[in-house]
């Protein structure tokens, strides 16, 4: 109806932070690349992206200013689709991506999907871009049905801020906020590039992989963060602990199907002294998932920044003091984690809609220098380090631990992002 009032979100609670944090040089983005099997017809993406925009409304918003929060606003502008220009997770500009929190690009035989962190989290974000290729799969011939999920009405329920939907009145006395925040860890040595970021993926059989983590008696994730500490020890030497932070789903735990942030993160910590053996990580790693990764912490922890929301003095302070805090304290704060591992799991695709390999990017800073996304796509698991700095020391000698194991990983591709200093997300005022 003409003259309707474009509809409003208000941002879930962990996604209240990010446009706060943003600066001109980093912004809370990753990235999702799906390599397909011919090269990517740039008219037919703009539209599968179209029609997905329509089915997910909460991507089809705007990032704006309010009074003392930003919140988004409903966007009717056409989605930009342009040929990338091989910056990897270079910050957004509204007037590039006509507002929208996200880039969609195509380079060759892949399509790039970058988002900012305040719209949605890993799951949800990939389960647009699969509405997306498969929308585009469907478009161009391939298949009748792959886009079914397309053709469903949209849930509200996928609109809800889950967090504060299972948010439980809590006493600051029953968090254990030393855990939370934790001693500083040690952070990756290495030359940060003025090239701006870089990343190389590698590809590994899936069931090499679960097959390494079930001869150590270990879930896949913590495995893998005990190859990650072990690695760091064995050609870094650290003195103080590593810290690798994993996020969490939180849909399996209290059931939503929120298309916005729900996840928590657990921090697993290791002392070097305690690293002297693969098996020793990976034990500690399992360890400290069981007794961490459980619904009652991970209630205690997200209801920390729910409380804090909730606070009279953030709820009255206006957005434009937050943001000069945020500023002000940026030099003096320090990483939280030596490293973040995230896996989003197995991608259902069809093989008829011609997609061979999505890569896993998340973004990282001078401080937390390397980070570690993983997919899984049929039979085949790819990893993917994104890095500030120039050296590859830590990814070369991961590879060679997981060789060691019978794990053979291949080198598949590498992103090398020109450095450039690009606007940050900011606000439309």
């Amino acid at each position: 109806m003409t003259g309707e009032k474009p509809r409003r979100y208000r941002l879930d609670v962990s996604a209240q932070f990010y446009p706060i944090i943003s600066t001109p040089r980093s912004q809370s983005l990753f990235r999702f690349a799906a390599e397909l099997d011919a090269p990517v017809d740039a008219a037919t993406l703009q539209m599968a992206t179209a029609d997905a925009l329509t089915r997910f409304p909460t991507f089809r918003v705007r990032l704006k200013m309010g009074y003392a929060w930003y919140f988004f606003e409903e966007n009717s502008a056409p989605v930009p689709v342009v040929e990338s220009d091989g910056k990897l997770l270079a910050p957004l500009r509204p007037k590039d991506t006509a507002g929208y929190p996200f880039r969609m690009a195509y380079r060759g035989n892949t399509v790039e999907f970058e988002v900012f962190h305040a719209v949605a989290d890993g799951m949800s974000a990939m389960e647009f871009f699969k509405a997306v290729l498969l929308r585009y799969a469907v478009l161009c011939g391939r298949s009748e049905d792959a886009d079914a999920v397309i053709r469903e009405p949209s849930d509200e329920e996928e609109a809800e801020d889950a967090f504060r939907r299972y948010y439980r009145p809590i006493r600051l006395g029953d968090v254990d906020l030393k855990s939370l925040m934790g001693a500083p860890p040690f952070l990756l040595p290495g030359t940060v590039s003025k090239e701006g970021y870089s990343a190389t993926h590698y590809t590994v059989r899936t069931a090499d992989l679960l097959a390494a983590a079930k001869a150590k008696s270990a879930s896949l994730t913590a495995f893998i963060g005990g190859v990650i500490a072990y690695t760091v020890c064995r050609y870094a030497a650290p003195k103080r602990p590593i810290a690798v932070m994993v996020p969490v789903n939180l849909r399996k735990m209290f059931p939503s199907r929120t298309m916005r942030n729900f996840v928590n993160f657990v921090r697993l910590v290791f002392r070097p002294k305690d690293c002297d053996s693969l098996d020793a990580c990976v034990s500690s790693a399992a360890v400290q998932l069981r007794e961490k990764a459980t619904k009652e912490e991970m209630e205690k922890f997200f209801a920390t920044t729910v409380r804090a929301e909730k606070s009279l003095v953030l709820s009255i302070a206006p957005l434009w003091f937050k943001i000069f805090m945020a500023r002000l304290c940026r030099p003096v704060l320090k990483s939280r984690q030596t490293m973040i591992f995230s896996n989003i799991g197995k991608v259902d695709l069809p093989a008829d809609c011609g997609v061979k390999r999505v890569v896993f990017n998340l973004n990282v800073s001078k401080n937390a220098k390397v980070n570690l996304g993983a997919v899984t796509l049929g039979d085949e698991t790819t990893f993917a380090f994104t890095r500030s700095i120039y050296e590859t020391d830590f990814e070369d000698e991961f590879v060679k631990v997981l060789r060691g194991l019978s794990v053979p990983l291949g080198a598949s591709g590498t992103d090398i992002a020109p450095g450039e200093t690009l606007a940050p997300l900011a606000a439309e005022v």
